[in-house]
């Protein structure tokens, strides 16, 4: 595997139980746990697969998911959500943030963990349906209504503006697609002129687009 695992929890117990639990997957490099923002982002600055944890974490997951991107970019992000209280449209706001997936912790949470972390891993998402359906159909609804005439986005656009959706800087795009930056660079201003917008703002859901990376 490409990264290593690091969670962030102040919850003994539950870092204790997800580095015991990762102890048996000995592909996977698991990291000490951190127990607060500062710690993790003050280390090395090489991404991480960060497992954060919702239940202990007094701060919203989708700025700390940011600022810990910004830190170490490439990094991925899987949210331990309490078993209770989460519900969809939460889950869809923090996957515009970058959020890779989603685990609750209820009964089945030892069993789920491990092959979320490895779906992730491997370049896949671990959320339900619902949230990937409402991306989908805001990322085509955004080409239905915003695309200027005559306009159509390639393949590759098409690639960058799920990124931009998802808050990604052109840094993180260019890891992801392996392409430079520069030319991310030029996609995204095709893709900007075709939607006839100003910036990537205006690629998110209004109530979701403050604070987008430049």
């Amino acid at each position: 595997m490409a990264i290593a695992i690091q969670a962030i929890s102040s919850h003994p117990l539950l870092t204790r139980a997800v580095e015991e639990l990762l102890a048996d997957e000995t592909d996977i490099p698991v990291l000490p746990s951190a127990c607060d923002e500062t710690e993790a982002i003050g280390q090395t600055s090489f991404p991480r697969l960060f497992l954060l944890d919702a239940c202990s974490l007094q701060t919203d997951l989708g700025p700390l998911a940011e600022r810990c991107r910004s830190r170490s970019p490439g990094s991925k992000f899987l949210a331990l959500l309490p078993p209770v209280g989460s519900n969809c449209s939460d889950k869809i706001r923090l996957f515009y943030w970058g959020i890779d997936g989603f685990v609750e912790l209820h009964e089945t949470w030892r069993t789920e963990l491990p092959q979320a972390i490895r779906s992730i891993l491997n370049g896949h998402h671990w959320v339900p349906s619902e949230v990937l359906s409402a991306f989908v159909m805001h990322a085509r609804a955004l080409q239905d209504t915003q695309l200027l005439p005559g306009h159509s986005l390639t393949a590759r656009e098409g690639q960058v503006l799920q990124l931009l959706m998802r808050r990604l800087t052109n840094k993180e795009i260019s890891k992801a697609l392996l392409i430079s930056e520069r030319t991310v660079k030029f996609h995204v201003s095709h893709i900007l002129d075709k939607l006839g917008l100003e910036d990537r703002r205006g690629l998110l859901p209004e109530v979701f687009a403050i604070s987008a990376p430049t």
